[in-house]
C-alpha cells in the first residue's frame, strides 16, 4: 500500500511522466480520445471537472496505459484519493450544519414568545367591560296620515262618449312620386368587402446534418451543434434522441461500447470497446465517410 506522500502525488506521477517523454496534451488527447481538459484535470486532481462514476475510471486507467504506468494502481489510488476527499466534505457540512441549527432553535424561541405576548394582550382587550355615555336615542313618534273627506274616496264621474262630428280622422301620407322611386331603386349598393388571403405557411427547410443516438449501456454524451451544446449528460439504457444542424455536430461519447449511431440515416455499427471514449466532428462533406 502507497504511502499518504506517495497519493498526494498521483496528478505529479502523470505529469512528470508525460513530461519525460516529450509528449503534447495534443497528441496524447488525439490517440486516446480523451480530451486536453479531462487531461489536465488528472494532472490536477481536479476530479470535479471529470464526468464522474465510472467515465472517471476509464479516463485514468487509459491516460496511464498510455504513459505506460500501471493502470490498476493508478484506479486504486484515485478511489483512495477521491473517497478521502468525501468524507472531509462531510464533515465540514456537519461543522456547518451545527451553527444553523442553533440559529434556528433561537429563531423558534423568539417566534414562540411573541405569540404568547400576543395571546396575553388579546385576551385582556376582549374582556375588557364596555362602558356607554351618554344618553339612549329616542324613538321618533309615529304619526298617523290625516284621513281622507268622504267626497275624495267617492268614485270620479264618467264623460260622455264624444259625438261622430269630433272625431278626428287621421290624414294619409300621398305616396312617393315615380321619380323618388326610381332615384332611390337607381342608388348602387356599398360593394361587399374582398376577404384578404391568408398567405399559406413558409415549410422550414430540412437540415443538412441529422445523426440518431440509441443508448443500450450507461454512457455518458456531449452534442454540440453549429457550436451550441444540446447535450451534456449520462445516459441511461433504452434513451433514444436526435439532433440535427446546418454546419457540424460534435459528438463525445464516453462509453463506446454503450451507443450506437446513425448519420442522415447511415448506421455506423460497433462505435468502440467498453470504457473507449469516441470523439466524432460530423460536417455536411465528411458525412458520407464518418466511421
Amino acid at each position: 500500500m502507497r504511502s499518504q506522500s506517495e497519493m498526494s502525488n498521483f496528478g505529479a506521477t502523470f505529469r512528470k511522466t508525460r513530461e519525460a517523454k516529450g509528449l503534447p496534451l495534443e497528441k496524447i488527447a488525439a490517440e486516446t480520445r480523451i480530451s486536453t481538459r479531462f487531461l489536465t484535470a488528472i494532472e490536477n486532481e481536479a476530479f470535479q471537472s471529470l464526468p464522474g462514476g465510472i467515465f472517471n475510471r476509464g479516463f485514468i486507467r487509459a491516460y496511464a496505459e498510455y504513459l505506460g504506468l500501471d493502470s490498476n494502481q493508478a484506479v486504486a489510488d484515485y478511489d483512495r484519493i477521491s473517497s478521502t476527499a468525501e468524507e472531509h466534505a462531510d464533515v465540514l457540512h456537519d461543522t456547518d450544519r451545527a451553527p444553523a441549527r442553533n440559529s434556528d432553535w433561537n429563531l423558534y424561541l423568539v417566534a414562540a414568545a411573541i405569540l404568547v405576548a400576543l395571546m396575553v394582550a388579546y385576551y385582556f382587550v376582549t374582556r375588557a367591560p364596555t362602558t356607554s355615555t351618554g344618553p339612549l336615542p329616542q324613538r321618533a313618534a309615529v304619526v298617523p296620515p290625516p284621513a281622507q273627506p268622504a267626497q275624495a274616496q267617492t268614485e270620479a264621474p264618467i264623460p260622455p262618449p264624444a259625438s261622430p262630428a269630433s272625431l278626428e280622422v287621421p290624414k294619409l301620407a300621398p305616396p312617393p312620386s315615380p321619380v323618388a322611386q326610381a332615384a332611390t331603386s337607381s342608388t348602387p349598393a356599398p360593394p361587399a368587402a374582398t376577404a384578404v388571403p391568408t398567405p399559406a405557411p413558409k415549410v422550414p427547410s430540412t437540415s443538412a446534418l441529422a445523426i440518431d443516438v440509441n443508448v443500450t449501456d450507461s454512457t455518458w454524451m456531449r452534442v454540440t451543434a453549429d457550436g451550441t451544446v444540446a447535450l451534456s449528460e449520462v445516459l441511461q439504457a433504452g434513451t433514444n434522441r436526435r439532433f440535427s444542424a446546418e454546419r457540424s455536430i460534435d459528438v463525445v461519447i464516453g462509453n463506446a461500447a454503450g451507443a450506437t449511431m446513425q448519420i442522415n440515416g447511415r448506421d455506423l455499427g460497433q462505435l468502440g470497446t467498453s470504457g473507449r471514449v469516441r470523439e466524432f466532428k460530423i460536417t455536411p462533406e465528411n458525412a458520407a465517410q464518418v466511421r
